[in-house]
């Protein structure tokens, strides 16, 4: 299995120097101890709950700071972006990563956010699948033209193209077992959210595996995002994270996020969707999905509201000094596409 951790939306009242002090102290504590990937979740207009640093500048930050490791979009919301600006983007992003970029997109959901943009969001599917078509033209070919609904262009070509050819691998995000089963039409890989309960994880599976036969392909395991706390036992796990998971998850259910509810309390929330407790108790459960899921990629989201730094950083360290050798010795290592 390979392993990352991701950066997310943060108190929007902790100061910004504050937060990148510590975005990169987790980053160089993940490289540190075994980690092997760094993601980042893109949002707009999240204030005045909650703040976000941007993907495109914090990941090339970060290419340079923890070189050798992948970096990741979890997600990058690609319908409100032109796709020759996000394909150009990339491909510098991929370059300064040494080829080891992972682009994860989204179609959306939050209106303020499309509105904002000057976008409907009764066009993000289709503006999704055209970006995604001219992005990986672009990446591979030259004197491209492409005439869709929204974007067109003629006889154009991009320089430098990604490192990785014919272009980094493109994972997508989705919440409904329809949306589950479209993703082979357009992307690599499908990423079950730290969101999807176990209960989904089952029934959209089976959708997912059949979807990708449709298009000949083969099913490579699950790339699969959790939320995560370590400590000495599970009770301590669960009263550091507590407050903070449930305020995170009431925040989803009120920018309307799609998929299952998650205006419920703690002990509701956390059942079949979090990974917590000590090292050995992680270990179990890491290697649940595992055997279930043939889950072969996982990150995780490792910090909450008002959570203590110094918790967020016990668990990026102990679980990579005595989880992740723990579940090496127990699975196959597998290649990150």
């Amino acid at each position: 299995m390979r392993f990352g951790i991701e950066f997310g939306s943060y108190p929007s009242d902790l100061p910004p120097a504050e937060v990148c002090e510590q975005v990169t102290e987790r980053a160089l504590a993940a490289q540190k101890n075994n980690f092997e990937a760094l993601f980042v979740a893109q949002h707009f207009l999240t204030g005045p709950d909650a703040a976000i640093l941007q993907s495109i500048p914090l990941l090339a930050y970060l290419a340079g700071r923890v070189p050798g490791m992948y970096v990741g979009t979890s997600i990058f919301l690609l319908p409100l972006h032109h796709p020759v600006m996000v394909a150009e983007y990339m491909a510098t992003l991929d370059n300064l990563s040494g080829g080891k970029l992972l682009f994860g997109v989204g179609q959306g959901y939050r209106e303020s956010e499309f509105n904002s943009f000057g976008v409907d969001l009764r066009q993000r599917r289709g503006r999704l699948v055209e970006s995604l078509e001219i992005i990986r033209r672009l990446w591979s070919e030259d004197n491209v033209t492409f005439h869709g609904k929204y974007f067109h262009l003629d006889k154009v070509s991009m320089a430098p193209k990604p490192r990785q050819q014919p272009g980094p691998p493109i994972l997508l995000g989705a919440d409904s077992v329809r949306t589950v089963a479209k993703v082979p039409e357009v992307a690599d890989h499908w990423i079950a959210s730290r969101r999807h309960s176990k209960t989904f994880l089952r029934e959209a599976l089976p959708i997912y595996k059949d979807a990708l036969e449709k298009q000949g392909r083969t099913y490579k395991g699950l790339f699969i995002f959790r939320d995560l706390c370590i400590a000495d036992s599970t009770a301590e796990a669960e009263a550091r994270i507590r407050d903070g998971y449930e305020r995170r998850y009431l925040r989803y259910q009120q920018w309307g996020q799609p998929g299952e509810r998650y205006d419920l309390k703690f002990d509701e929330l956390k059942r079949d969707r979090l990974i917590l407790g000590s090292p050995a108790e992680v270990v179990e459960q890491v290697m649940a999905y595992y055997d279930e899921f043939q889950t072969e990629v996982m990150w995780f989201m490792v910090d909450w509201p008002g959570m203590d730094p110094r918790h967020t950083m016990e668990t990026i360290e102990r679980f990579g000094a005595e989880v992740i050798p723990q579940v090496n010795k127990l699975t196959r290592p597998c290649p990150l596409p």
